[in-house]
């Protein structure tokens, strides 16, 4: 990118937690932010406070299963400077059942959520981040997307979303468009506080360093990702999980096993 031009960004889910956090870190950093989400009320509410401390922002309502909805966004942006630095695709759910309780429609969102909301998101912004090169895309992942967790829906998923990440560095590198993954393991958001009673304390027991990850902490992380400083990265997995890969799953497996046990 050419320097003094303005970064283009775009941050699905970016109206609260997570998203959030890495919308208010490319703000700081005087990129105009993209804010893609269904929660209207939430995202406007965020895109007004940006504004208000004089960053540059939009929010855009993005359902990111709907192909529609994605073309509509590219048009938009072909309508302004044509070109988009940075794509994240943050948006995402938890279905939080076994197998056997999880239904085909609970399947079939997680996957369209999960895995073809970043699909739709790649095809549909490539020629705009193309136009940007060097430019960056960074799919957010979990922990579940490098070993099993006990919700199949969203283990499947974010397994298929780190294939996807590493198909796309492929075919994208030679354009100039990076791809890398980023695996969090749980994060201190709305989305976690929604969890079953139990599960935040399974999994502090599950992670060496004894804690959630905070917002920020991995927004920055998707920040380094996304610059210059990691210009040789593109394919990458990058795990930012207080350890929990490297020692806690087998104190994962037995909090899982309890909690289906008792018909979580």
């Amino acid at each position: 990118m050419a320097m003094g031009v303005e970064r283009r960004v775009c941050v699905t889910g970016g109206a609260r937690g997570l998203g959030a956090a890495i919308v208010r870190g490319f703000a700081a950093q005087g990129a105009h932010v993209h804010v893609c989400d269904i929660l209207r009320h939430e995202g406007e509410a965020l895109v007004g406070e940006l504004r208000v401390e004089g960053f540059r922002a939009s929010f855009h309502l993005l359902d990111v299963a709907q192909e529609s909805d994605w073309q509509a966004l590219a048009a938009l942006l072909e309508t302004g400077p044509g070109r988009l630095d940075v794509l994240v695709n943050n948006a995402g759910l938890i279905i939080r059942k076994s197998l056997a309780a999880t239904t085909l429609a609970e399947w079939d969102r997680a996957m369209a959520v999960n895995v073809t909301g970043a699909f739709l998101g790649m095809k549909h912004c490539r020629a705009l981040l193309a136009r940007a090169a060097p430019s960056a895309i960074v799919n957010i992942s979990s922990t579940a997307g490098l070993i099993a967790h006990g919700d199949p829906s969203y283990t499947t998923s974010k397994w298929a979303l780190r294939g996807l990440t590493k198909s796309a560095a492929l075919e994208f590198a030679a354009e100039g468009i990076r791809v890398n993954s980023l695996h969090p393991a749980t994060i201190a958001t709305p989305l976690t506080d929604a969890a079953p009673a139990g599960h935040l304390a399974a999994n502090r027991h599950a992670i060496p360093l004894g804690r959630e990850a905070t917002a920020d902490e991995i927004a920055s992380i998707v920040l380094f990702l996304a610059s210059e400083a990691a210009s040789f990265m593109t394919g990458s997995e990058v795990s930012a999980d207080g350890g929990l890969t490297t020692g806690g799953v087998a104190h994962m497996r037995s909090q899982y096993q309890r909690q289906f046990a008792q018909g979580g």
